[in-house]
């Protein structure tokens, strides 16, 4: 009976015990569970080692310039071509002085290079050679996502000539813009991507770093593909981007930007070529008629200013109508452009004034960008001059010299680059870059982090211009490059691909593929204006 009683009475307390702690339990858990269902993100803060990563000491052999030429070559397609010839093209483009627009039809001058054009192309990739190209930096631009999620961003990486004196310089941008790899879930289907650029961040050292760039960059991770594919240098999108500064004569040939996109030639050989520099219009277009060069006259002159005091007016005011209490930094990182393709140059003079807007503007445009900002009514205290002076930030030319220190109203003066480049030499950065730019694009990577929606800028109506921005609707597409924006490019590929392969002779194919090239270049043009009129995640217009 003792030990019934004993037995007894353990029990009890025991069950007691366990009530109590199922009470504190439960009382915990009820704590907990305020929050979400889902596990909490991790809060770890960003750094910019997620947005750039600039030592060109690390990266000059797993990064080297040979490698990703021979790269792209590898995933053209078309006729078996290499490294060598595809350089050709480049340089054989700085002999020519005029080149046929694409959109508009007009022959379009530019001044020859003598400079660049005697460089040979072996010499480019021999990082012994004076003339080799050296990594410098690589840059994440997830910030230039479009709202959809329709593609993920650009992921660029940026080579400078070797030898680098005042002026022997030369500067290579690969742009990769990468297709979303998970496209039905929108902007979050980039998540693989921007996750692993956040990891960066928690990096032991700068070689786990590059190791792990490597791979992105060349090999993939799992569930996206290697970065540096042809496709991803504008088939439709992505380009390269070339700054050029190898002159006998600074004061005759000028610091010039030009871009190039993969295309084929009439051989079916994967080529490099020259096109208009997005957001850079002709400078004469701004000026008065006399300064007209032939070809084009007043009715030109009047179609461009249409449409420049419409939308791209809008653009480079956003700003501050929708935050009239906008900070200097807000308004560098959100004014924008979207300039109409039709009257992009094929290079853009960051020299001097050459191609600054904002230099001899025809008094005329003047007074119309006055009224104009005056019909704006939630708008204060933006001159005419300060327009243009923000209309000239958005050309490369301006972004990467003419425009620095200029005035852009509101408290705004643009920053300085590092004379004609925003990472040099020895891999350092610009000022508008690490003051103004990687800031912004390490709160946009933060933000994503810890929630994968967009948080674009507010766009204000503007007066007269029905909107053009539109979105691919991506809920039925399932697979990367099955969007609208890639689909008849891809095609046209594909039936180059047939063309090359088929058993005629190489007369019989060069005939079909003479027929053929304009409609893929037609193709790409289409798709990177429904591209580039696209809402951005986090910009109205996205071109920098």
């Amino acid at each position: 009976m003792t030990y019934k009683c004993f037995q007894s009475t353990a029990f009890k307390r025991s069950l007691g015990f366990l009530l109590i702690a199922a009470i504190f339990s439960l009382l915990n858990g009820c704590e907990e569970n305020k929050g979400p269902a889902y596990p909490k993100p991790d809060t770890k803060l960003i750094t910019d080692k997620s947005v750039v990563f600039n030592d060109p000491a690390k990266l000059a052999t797993p990064f080297s310039f040979s490698k990703t030429m021979d790269q792209i070559v590898a995933t053209a397609g078309g006729i078996p071509t290499n490294s060598v010839s595809m350089l050709q093209s480049i340089i054989d483009s700085f002999a020519q002085t005029a080149f046929v627009h694409p959109v508009s039809g007009k022959t379009i001058a530019v001044k020859a290079r003598p400079g660049e054009s005697s460089i040979l192309p072996k010499d480019l990739l021999n990082p012994d050679s004076p003339d080799g190209m050296i990594p410098v930096g690589l840059f994440n631009r997830f910030d230039l996502a479009p709202a959809d999620g329709s593609n993920c961003g650009e992921y660029r990486i940026v080579y400078t000539k070797k030898s680098s004196g005042p002026i022997d310089r030369l500067t290579m941008i690969f742009e990769a813009r990468i297709p979303n790899p998970d496209p039905g879930k929108g902007l979050a289907g980039c998540a693989a991507i921007t996750d692993f650029w956040v990891q960066r961040s928690s990096d032991t050292d700068a070689t786990q770093t590059v190791a792990e760039l490597e791979k992105f960059y060349y090999q993939g991770i799992p569930g996206v593909a290697p970065v540096i594919k042809a496709e991803n240098y504008g088939m439709p999108l992505g380009q390269l981007r070339v700054n050029l500064f190898k002159t006998p004569d600074p004061q005759e040939f000028l610091w010039s930007l030009r871009e190039f996109l993969v295309n084929f030639d009439q051989s079916g050989q994967a080529i490099f070529k020259l096109e208009p520099v997005d957001d850079s219009p002709m400078a004469f277009l701004f000026r008065a008629a006399a300064e007209l060069p032939d070809g084009f006259d007043e009715t030109d002159q009047h179609d461009f200013r249409n449409s420049f005091l419409g939308q791209p007016l809008c653009n480079l005011v956003n700003p501050d109508r929708i935050n009239n209490t906008a900070s200097a930094k807000d308004i560098i990182n959100g004014i924008s452009a979207g300039f109409d393709t039709r009257f992009n140059d094929f290079e853009s003079i960051s020299q001097d004034d050459e191609d600054n807007p904002a230099d001899r503007t025809d008094p005329l445009l003047l007074d119309q960008v006055q009224s104009r900002l005056a019909e704006l009514k939630d708008l204060t205290g933006i001159s005419s001059v300060q327009l243009m002076n923000r209309a000239g930030t958005m050309t490369c030319g301006g972004c990467h010299q003419f425009s620095a220190g200029k005035d852009l109203g509101s408290g705004a003066v643009w920053p300085n680059s590092l004379r004609f480049v925003h990472v040099d030499e020895t891999g350092k950065l610009s000022p508008l870059l690490t003051d103004v730019f990687i800031p912004k694009r390490v709160q946009i990577a933060q933000q994503f982090k810890e929630n994968r929606a967009p948080f674009q800028q507010k766009a204000a109506e503007c007066p007269g211009v029905i909107p053009a921005a539109r979105s691919v609707e991506s809920s039925s597409v399932k697979k990367a490059r099955e969007h609208e924006v890639y689909k008849n490019v891809d095609a046209m590929r594909d039936q180059i691909q047939k063309i090359v392969q088929a058993p005629d002779t190489q007369a019989e194919k060069s005939e079909k593929l003479q027929a053929i090239l304009p409609t893929l270049e037609e193709a790409t043009g289409q798709a990177r204006k429904l591209e580039s009129g696209m809402r951005g995640a986090y910009t109205p217009a996205r071109t920098h």
